[in-house]
């Protein structure tokens, strides 16, 4: 994938993929996508079998997002795609796993709790509604086309650099420091209608979501260390992590910067 037109052409349809997947995500939490798009139609009564097909569609997501997005595995793809197509690759991946996870969820519409007053039942669909809003202005907070990738095929395309988001604490940033898996958590839970289908996927959604966002804290010290570390202490989480920070983290970060530091000063000398 060396064209330049090939490797934007694959930007758009992976963020196109991506979307739709948040897009599906979104809408079947809500009740107005139904599992399985009205595509696949089966249905089955046995707990036991549900929970382990959903387990297995969770694994596959899970397994995705765990394995892309680790350095080593970046290194390698790198040797076969530019590296700006390397986040559309991610994109594309988490799109498609997430449309399948969605596809073949198991249907269960026993119903677990149900708010019949229509003010409360209101009241809670909004507050979900919010929920997802929140994720996506969490998105433009960051930088939306960067996240999805689009930026960086653009930039490739144009032939500039790739830029990198810097460090920030732009809009709710200041105040919750992963308010994507807030508004993901918030979306998925606060639903008037709450059927068992539902449940499964909020259920192991959910508990990804904290250990995810727990690795993610260690990887975010080693990327920008004592920066980092004072951002935790002053900016809470909304979502429950646990702490696996360790000595060795935060000594990796350090290294990292000190090389970070000498690449920079190197490419500082050479434009001299």
């Amino acid at each position: 994938m060396t064209n330049k037109t090939g490797v934007l052409t694959f930007g758009v349809i992976s963020y196109l993929v991506g979307f739709s997947a948040l897009v599906g995500w979104i809408g079947s939490m809500l009740g107005v996508i139904p599992f399985q798009y009205g595509i696949v139609d089966y249905t089955t009564d046995s707990l036991g079998s549900a929970f382990v097909i959903a387990i297995g569609l969770s694994a596959l997501f899970i397994a995705q997002h765990t394995i892309m997005a680790r350095e080593r595995f970046k290194k390698f793809i790198n040797q076969y795609i530019p590296e700006a197509a390397e986040r559309s690759l991610y994109v594309m991946m988490s799109g498609i796993t997430l449309h399948c996870a969605i596809l073949f969820w198991p249907k269960n519409g026993v119903v677990m709790w149900n708010i019949e007053n229509a003010v409360a039942s209101t009241l809670i669909m909004s507050i979900g509604v919010a929920g997802w809003a929140y994720l996506f202005v969490a998105s433009f907070a960051l930088n939306h086309f960067e996240l999805f990738g689009l930026e960086q095929v653009y930039n490739y395309y144009r032939g500039r650099p790739i830029q990198r988001i810097p460090f920030q604490e732009s809009w709710m940033y200041s105040f919750d420091r992963h308010p994507l898996m807030t508004g993901s958590l918030i979306g998925m839970w606060f639903s008037p209608e709450m059927t068992v289908d539902h449940l499964m996927f909020s259920g192991i959604f959910s508990a990804y979501i904290v250990g995810g966002v727990s690795i993610e804290e260690r990887d975010l010290v080693r990327q920008w260390g004592s920066r980092y570390m004072d951002y935790r202490i002053r900016v809470k989480t909304i979502v429950p992590t646990f702490d696996i920070i360790g000595p060795n983290d935060i000594k990796a970060s350090e290294t990292k910067q000190k090389n970070q530091k000498k690449d920079e000063d190197k490419q500082r000398n050479k434009a001299a």
